[in-house]
């Protein structure tokens, strides 16, 4: 890259403060004005120095003399002090001036800047007697003492090559790859010899990389294309089969290059986890200009790419130097060093990753796999989709397409949508219960087809039609039975309202659950105090009746309901997800820092507790009268888990469905949510047996 301060910067403040890169009123003293005759060249200086320090470049101009004056422009010295100043990413000027010796001041410029940190250049001002007293015999030398004559200063910087994101094995899910870019130049497509039928030419192209014959005509007859010059027409994805690319290789007129660029080698799979680079936006630019971003670069917009940018883009390497006009190197300024990229290693599996993928097909929904043995994550999973490969060049028309597709393609699903889990919460309701209501594990209660706990006037349903007689918890998880969850949730409520939320932020409702690597939304878990404040209203018996079935207010997302069955699954121990594991040096195996799931707490409820919630999800998959028992039977794998069913305000119905495997020594757990649904069990129940299947396949 390669900028000359020729002109008039775009956006400069050289303030004793630093550089916001926005234009704003100086908090500094009011303006002093020109010294008169009597001031002598010490007072001169300190007016000169002071104006430099606050960036007001015409004041110095006036101190100038008028010989030097005559040598350059008011606006040109301007322009001159705040193209320099951007080029060298000034953040702030600082003078440290020594005792005047008659009309020579000594000094020392120290220029705090944002890509060599702090430089100093010593200098001395000269100063003459003019018929207005002392001025400034002032030359670009001033500015730094080595820049003489038409000299510039240039800041070239050095680009490492971006490191890889991988998935937990090595697989690559990013790189920096060679991609074949189909062009041609005016002197083929318009010479007989090379294209003997320019039209035919132009509709085989077309056809061949999806343009209509107007786009590829608009781009060769452009009158300001110069008749050597490559005209790209088409950027092909990486994965374009080489026999394609070598058909047009062989094709006279046509040009191929093979340039650099982002690749995605899956396409779309893991892409709201691994997310995009992209044409840098004004708001990065201003933050990453400092380390020798430029307008036209790329950098991560979402996910891992964004999260992770300056691990992935390493240090760029940069000199300051003061060359001719002619571009030779007269003096070196400042340099830094390049430090090379790391590689970012995920714990995704990509064999997962594209098994959860093909289980979820095109409903809308999503997808989360752990491996709850150490909390990592194996698979996240949302649909609708997109392919990261878009993005690289710029927002096109289908990027445009995606961004308006009212089914939401790049809103991450797993981590940044939140639904209420529907039974699915029921476990924690059975624990509370268990823990604080006095109930035991041999405690029955009624399952009728009408529960009217609530009064005669507030009657609520059941999902089953018939009364099921006399259920224990773990019976209640099996048979998904509301009226048992009720009576729980009364019984709390009459010994204390945040009794249940308090359970529910205790198995991680909530809040964040610390996942390394992407943002996440916390969800809700009401309280009566966050219905006062947010809803204006009192909480009612009715909303912990609707929070123990996982109703109401509650939201959540998918990763948050696996994190939870995670810690349900491998003894009562709450973690933060891991999501990635490690950041290696570029292209080789030598770690510079690795990442561990943190415990974050406990489950509020004993061993014995857990017991019951274990046994009751077991019974949903493995007892003919479970309510997935169906979906399970023949597997291979032991699963035990819990469906669920939500309504959304009333508006629409999601399908959840959560399970572990093997239900003894858990290597998985994967939790699937379905925008809209009518049965958790037989909907989102066989994608999770699908995917658990698989991932147990690869974990061995």
């Amino acid at each position: 890259m390669l900028r000359l301060a020729l002109g008039i910067a775009i956006c400069v403040l050289v303030v004793a403060g630093g550089c916001t890169g926005e234009k704003k009123p100086a908090a500094a003293p009011a303006t002093p004005g020109t010294p008169g005759r009597s001031a002598t060249a010490a007072e001169v200086a300190q007016v000169y120095f002071a104006a430099w320090r606050e960036g007001r470049y015409a004041e110095m101009y006036d101190l100038l003399t008028p010989a030097a004056q005559q040598s350059i422009a008011r606006e040109r010295f301007a322009g001159r002090y705040a193209g320099i100043a951007e080029e060298a990413t000034v953040q702030a000027v600082a003078i440290e001036a020594r005792p005047a010796d008659g009309g020579r001041v000594p000094f020392t410029a120290v220029f705090t800047t944002g890509l060599w940190g702090e430089l100093r250049d010593a200098n001395t001002l000269p100063l003459v007697q003019t018929g207005d007293g002392w001025r400034v015999e002032w030359t670009p030398a001033l500015i730094f003492h080595n820049l003489t004559g038409a000299n510039l200063v240039r800041t070239t910087v050095d680009i490492p090559k971006r490191g890889a994101i991988l998935d937990r094995t090595g697989k690559p899910l990013a790189v920096t790859g060679a991609v074949p870019t189909i062009g041609t130049s005016k002197n083929l497509i318009n010479v007989p010899q090379f294209v003997s039928d320019r039209e035919g030419f132009i509709r085989y192209l077309a056809q061949r990389l999806g343009l209509t014959p107007e786009e590829i005509k608009r781009k060769v007859d452009d009158p300001k294309t110069d008749a050597d010059l490559f005209i790209p027409l088409k950027t092909l994805p990486a994965s374009t089969p080489d026999t394609v690319v070598q058909e047009l290789e062989n094709t006279p007129g046509v040009v191929v290059q093979r340039t650099a660029r982002r690749v995605y080698p899956n396409g779309t799979a893991a892409a709201h986890v691994i997310g995009y680079i992209a044409p840098i936006t004004a708001e990065q630019l201003e933050k990453l200009k400092a380390e020798g971003y430029g307008p036209d670069d790329l950098a991560g917009a979402v996910g891992l790419e964004a999260t992770y940018e300056r691990e992935l883009a390493g240090q760029r390497g940069a000199r300051l130097t003061i060359i001719t006009p002619e571009g030779a190197v007269v003096h070196e300024l400042a340099k830094r060093p390049v430090r090379p990229a790391q590689d970012v290693v995920t714990t995704l599996s990509i064999e997962a990753q594209l098994a959860a993928e093909r289980a979820l097909g095109d409903r809308t929904g999503s997808m989360v796999v752990l491996d709850p043995r150490d909390n990592a994550v194996v698979a996240m999973a949302s649909h609708p989709t997109f392919d990261p490969n878009l993005f690289v060049g710029g927002l096109g028309e289908q990027g445009v397409k995606l961004l308006n597709d009212p089914r939401r393609p790049l809103l991450n699903r797993t981590v940044n949508a939140s639904y209420p889990p529907g039974s699915t919460f029921k476990v924690i309701s059975g624990a509370a219960g268990l823990e604080r209501g006095g109930y035991s594990a041999a405690s029955r209660f009624p399952c009728p087809p009408v529960w009217r706990g609530l009064g005669p006037n507030f009657p609520k349903n059941n999902w089953n039609k018939t009364d099921e007689g006399q259920l224990t918890i773990a019976e209640g998880l099996m048979r998904s039975c509301n009226p048992v969850f009720y009576d729980i949730a009364v019984k709390l409520d009459g010994i204390d309202p945040n009794l249940l939320p308090e359970f529910a932020a205790g198995f991680g409702y909530g809040k964040p659950t610390g996942i390394n690597g992407i943002d996440e939304d916390a969800g809700i878990n009401p309280t009566p105090k966050w219905k006062r404040e947010r809803v204006g209203e009192e909480w009612f018996t009715g909303d912990t009746v609707n929070l123990s079935i996982g109703q109401g207010f509650l939201l959540a997302t998918p990763l948050q309901v696996a994190n939870s069955y995670s810690a349900i699954a491998r003894g009562g121990v709450l973690r933060t997800p891991l999501l990635v594991r490690e950041l290696r040096e570029s292209g080789t195996d030598h770690v510079l820092a690795r990442h561990e799931g943190k415990e974050i707490g406990r489950l509020p409820v004993s061993q014995a507790t857990l017991a019951v919630i274990r046994q009751g999800t077991a019974m949903v998959t493995q007892d003919p009268r479970g309510t997935a028992y169906s979906v399970f039977r023949g597997s291979t794998i032991d699963a035990a888990g819990k469906s669920g069913t939500a309504e959304d305000r009333g508006v629409q119905s999601h399908a959840l469905f959560a399970a572990y495997a093997p239900r003894n020594d858990a290597k998985g757990v994967a939790v699937v949510v379905l925008d809209e649904g009518e049965s958790g069990s037989l909907e989102a129940g066989p994608m999770t047996r699908q995917v658990l299947e698989a991932w147990l396949r690869v974990a061995g």
